[in-house]
């Protein structure tokens, strides 16, 4: 018996930061399905700040996506982001557990360093990894006293490190997604900015509809320190692109050090959270980022809410 022929394409629709809740799930599932109705994924990946509620209605909306995808017939997964698990009925691990258990995700909790769905998914492409890492929630302490409190999140960890790059290993390509950005992501995209060759999209966050900085907040909203994941999967020699959500109206990509830097847009333009493209002077570009990946490479577009 032959073995079945390797698959010549993979497509994955990122979306992130629904921060749907109670009130915004109807006009929430009727965006998601656009978006997986026009782009036909083989997986779809919820980048983190996915789904709140204080009663179960959080984990009850997780159960129906589940049931909507098995009857697409497509495998889905999620991260965690930061604000996952502070406006939910239940905390990070309770929620890494429950996506486990839904028979259409390809969730893995594997805790480490109490972060929650750490795990690589293998894709159809000979040699070609997913990996997904929980970026946490809040910096340390002493992490934002090293920053001058430039920043309060969390970087990923050392441990984190460790175990991606004994998965990785013998891998041909691999593809992250985290939620909080790398603070590559900013040196990267001012240095594409400078050469004028930003990919696509713009910064936005914390700049007012005039163009004016706020300088009381960040412009890429990295971690308060740099714990030096980028560097270290850089030179395992196989790391292809870095997807990230958390900066709600940023929606870019840029090359940097040869490795692609992703910002996906926001996913959903929500009623109840002001913090969204109109809501702020912009341009609605609210959808999902598609990643196309072939065995001799990967294409990365962006999809909008607002053209479908």
């Amino acid at each position: 018996m032959n073995p079945a022929p390797l698959r010549k394409s993979y497509r994955v629709t990122v979306m992130t930061d629904t921060h749907l809740e109670p009130g915004d799930y109807e006009d929430g599932f009727k965006s998601i399905d656009k978006l997986v109705t026009a782009s036909e994924p083989d997986l779809v990946v919820f980048n983190g700040d996915n789904f709140f509620g204080s009663s179960g209605e959080d984990l009850a909306f997780y159960g129906k996506l589940d049931e909507y995808f098995i009857g697409k017939g497509i495998k889905w997964t999620a991260v965690l982001g930061n604000h996952d698990g502070e406006y939910n009925s239940c905390g990070r691990r309770q929620i890494a557990e429950r996506l486990e258990k839904l028979p259409g995700t390809v969730f893995k909790t594997n805790p480490i360093s109490r972060r929650y769905g750490n795990y690589f998914y293998d894709t159809p492409i000979d040699g070609t990894s997913l990996a997904f890492l929980d970026s946490g929630n809040r910096a340390t302490l002493p992490q934002r006293i090293r920053s001058g409190f430039r920043s309060v999140y969390a970087a990923l960890t050392k441990a984190q490190t460790d175990y991606y790059l004994t998965e990785a290993a013998g891998k041909k390509a691999v593809f992250v997604f985290i939620h909080i950005p790398l603070n590559e992501f900013e040196n990267g995209y001012y240095l594409a900015l400078a050469n004028c060759n930003v990919i696509y999209g713009a910064v936005r966050e914390n700049i007012t509809k005039e163009g004016k900085l706020n300088r009381f907040g960040d412009v890429i909203c990295s971690p308060a320190v740099n714990t030096g994941f980028f560097d270290a999967a850089l030179k395992a020699g196989n790391l292809k692109a870095v997807f990230a959500g958390h900066d709600h109206l940023n929606d870019f990509a840029v090359e940097y050090k040869g490795v692609r830097l992703v910002q996906v847009q926001r996913s959903f333009s929500s009623k109840r959270v002001s913090y969204g493209f109109t809501k702020r002077g912009f341009t609605d570009y609210s959808g999902a980022t598609v990643l196309d990946i072939f065995g001799d490479g990967f294409e990365i577009k962006q999809l909008f809410l607002k053209d479908l």
